[in-house]
């Protein structure tokens, strides 16, 4: 029977990022647990998709190959589909919620529009009056609009599709290895009895190990854990990555309509974006080939290229990560000596290239135009909004 310490150790060792950031950023804002819900939703249909894609994959597989075995291929047929299924479902959920993000937005600008209409009319006799309150009422417009930035709704997508997925790779091996105790058919008091089986390093109850960390002496809850907690980290800088390709790519069509509504980009806020070239081909190769791209200097930008290469170093990274599990799965021994460094590596890797590569400019335009305004108006609203404090604090992080 496996010690509780050890069973609760691994389980904070586990969901330490995920809980951490549920915690301490989304649960106190309930639009982000909404998100956070949603995009666990999201990677439970990219686990069915992929589950019914290996299915499929395995059984022609196995005709071809006359049921003989064969490792590396049934570890290929198992990583590549899944990884592009979960890189085609983050794209979508993305996309779904820049519509409805685009719905609250044009909604938010309808109510200003009438409440400064209504104003406007019953403040005819008093022009000051009226002027201050309709600067307050658009102060509360960009501070309720500001909860909804681009860098606390990735970090709760990415939580709540890191947490799910850490359920998974973490949670069914917690509930193999509690079983056991529920498995042992006799009297536990005088011994008589025996294992069900089902679980254990033989089937006989007690500490669940693998054989290729037997000479380690390292317990499968304790390597799971560690995989379970890398995973969750690059997942959430997944999230975030292809938040910000997804928005660079539509940048485009939303600056033909900035340029449309003032008037082609009079003005001194017009004149400081500049308009990024029509996008190209949005095909797999071209994304794959945007994606080494951000190893030059101008890899990730504001381009619509910067995007495909946030989106094409999402999916080559996620394979390299499921790849370095690899030993961990076909090698008899010493295996998770050497997936557990590497997958680190890329851990380590995505995260130095995520933070090269958006530093400084991971918001869009507009909501950068945004907190700006909020910056100059002096609203004290704005300010504690800006600090993270009880104006706002928690829903907008200064990128």
């Amino acid at each position: 029977m496996t010690s509780p310490s050890l069973t609760i150790g691994t389980a904070l060792l586990a969901f330490s990022p995920t809980l951490t950031l549920l915690f301490l950023i989304i649960l106190p804002k309930p639009q982000l647990t909404i998100l956070s819900v949603v995009a666990a939703f999201a990677y439970l249909l990219s686990a069915f998709g992929s589950s019914l894609i290996w299915l499929i994959v395995n059984a022609i597989f196995q005709f071809t190959n006359r049921n003989q075995e064969n490792s590396i291929g049934a570890l290929l047929a198992l990583t590549v589909p899944s990884v592009l299924m979960q890189w085609f479902v983050r794209m979508q959920f993305v996309k779904l919620y820049f519509g409805v993000e685009d719905v609250i937005r044009k909604s938010v600008a309808k109510h200003e529009a009438e409440e400064s209409m209504d104003m406007t009319t019953n403040n005819t006799t008093n022009n000051t009056t009226g002027t201050h309150q309709q600067q307050q009422h658009h102060a509360e417009t960009n501070a309720l609009q500001l909860q909804l930035n681009d860098l606390s709704c990735s970090l709760a997508s990415g939580t709540g599709y890191a947490l799910l997925h850490t359920l998974f790779l973490f949670g069914t091996l917690l509930a193999s290895e509690s079983h056991e105790s529920n498995n042992y058919y006799g009297n536990l008091q005088t011994a008589q009895g025996y294992y069900g089986g089902g679980g254990g390093s033989t089937g006989h109850g007690g500490t669940l190990y693998q054989n290729s960390c037997s000479s380690s002496s390292m317990p499968s809850l304790v390597n799971g854990a560690l995989v379970g907690c890398m995973f969750s980290i690059l997942d959430v800088v997944f999230m975030m990555l292809t938040f910000f390709g997804m928005r660079r790519r539509q940048q485009y069509y939303y600056y033909q309509q900035q340029q449309h509504h003032r008037g082609g980009g009079g003005g001194a806020t017009g004149s400081s974006i500049v308009r990024p070239p029509p996008p190209r081909s949005s095909s797999l190769f071209q994304l794959l080939r945007d994606g080494l791209s951000f190893c030059n200097n101008n890899g990730i930008n504001d381009t619509i290229q910067g995007g495909n290469a946030a989106l094409g170093l999402v999916i080559i990274s996620h394979l390299m990560a499921s790849l370095a599990l690899a030993p961990n799965g076909i090698m008899e021994e010493n295996g998770c000596q050497i997936s557990l460094p590497c997958l680190a590596a890329v851990v380590v890797l995505v995260v130095g290239l995520f933070w090269r590569g958006v530093k400084g400019h991971f918001l869009p335009v507009d909501q950068r135009e945004r907190i700006q305004e909020l910056r100059l108006s002096g609203d004290d609203d704005g300010r504690m909004m800006m600090m993270g404090g009880s104006g706002g604090g928690g829903s907008y992080h200064n990128d």
